[in-house]
């Protein structure tokens, strides 16, 4: 669903995005609605092959927001049409469950044990959902049983999954060890997240030199910068001077509200839909949906809300 509206009328735009419009265009703006019908045309024909894609959140280093990222662009992956689910991959001391405010029995090494008789129905019944449609996977309460999962096991988890799902989301992947690097070698879009401090961009720089010899390319590699604050002295630029590659998108820093949204069990986009951090989260649709490489990098959703200063600073 796009919605085509004569004003920027801020009411209509929250009430379009809650009742699950994908695009919100101006009547007057006909290039936008071009790029807005060609843009879901392309999800659609993702979702039609059967192959979805496998995104993998990843921190240059710990504790610079990965969960919070992927359980809120699962989530709006899913209010924006798409099947999808969020695997945690940190078998001892994941947040996903958490994050997401889900319990269950169900484990990685069940649906492992099962792959072979699991149609798309048992499948959802192996995993958690949340109440917008995300199905959640992760060890769970079974931590003893992580030892037996191999490498391979995660990469054919991954084949598997992209058959059912047009977005499989995966935290706590964290290193460049066996498990890691599995779900590294099956992600389309690895998103790395970074903050604005010296370890964190020293961090990137030697993980980046590493999915170089790894031999991924820009395409698959994407900087996000989580925690902006304009006023830090490691700006936008430095990093990507530091760094060599351009910062893809910055997510604003919003403590308060991620706390919040947290202890409440509440996705972002309940919590706080007005909020700029809700905003630029939303916008990260647009590096992992696919775009023509003849387009112009398009506006999120509630771009036109907030105008083209807010649009600038998160680019």
């Amino acid at each position: 669903v796009i919605v085509i509206s004569p004003t920027k009328d801020p009411e209509l735009i929250l009430r379009a995005m809650r009742a699950g419009a994908r695009e919100f265009v101006l009547e007057s703006d006909h290039e936008e609605l071009k790029l807005a019908v060609r843009s879901q045309a392309q999800v659609t024909e993702q979702q039609q092959d059967g192959n979805g894609s496998v995104i993998t959140i990843f921190g240059a280093k710990g504790g610079v927001g990965c969960t919070t990222i992927a359980s809120n662009l699962a989530g709006a992956l899913q209010v924006a049409g798409a099947r999808v689910c969020i695997i945690d991959l940190d078998f001892h001391l994941g947040d996903v469950l958490s994050f997401m405010d889900v319990a269950g029995n169900y484990s990685i090494t069940d649906v492992l044990q099962n792959m072979g008789r699991l149609d798309r129905e048992l499948l959802e019944n192996s995993m958690m959902r949340h109440p917008t449609g995300v199905n959640v996977l992760a060890q769970s309460g079974k931590m003893e049983e992580a030892e037996h999962i191999k490498g391979s096991d995660i990469g054919n988890l991954l084949t598997f999954l992209r058959k059912h799902y047009n977005y499989v989301l995966l935290d706590g992947v964290k290193g460049f060890d066996e498990i890691s690097l599995a779900a590294l070698d099956s992600s389309q879009h690895v998103l790395m997240v970074l903050t604005q401090d010296v370890p964190a961009v020293r961090n990137g720089q030697r993980c980046l030199e590493l999915f170089g010899r790894l031999g991924y390319d820009s395409s698959k590699v994407k900087l996000v910068l989580n925690r902006y604050q304009k006023s830090s002295k490691i700006t936008l630029d430095v990093v990507a001077d530091t760094l060599k590659v351009p910062v893809a998108h910055a997510i604003a820093n919003d403590f308060v509200s991620v706390i919040d949204a947290i202890n409440r069990g509440l996705l972002l986009k309940d919590a706080a839909p007005r909020a700029r951090l809700t905003q630029d989260i939303q916008g990260l649709i647009t590096l992992v949906a696919g775009s023509r490489k003849d387009q112009a990098p398009r506006k999120s959703f509630l771009g036109g809300l907030f105008g083209k200063k807010a649009a600038d600073e998160s680019s």
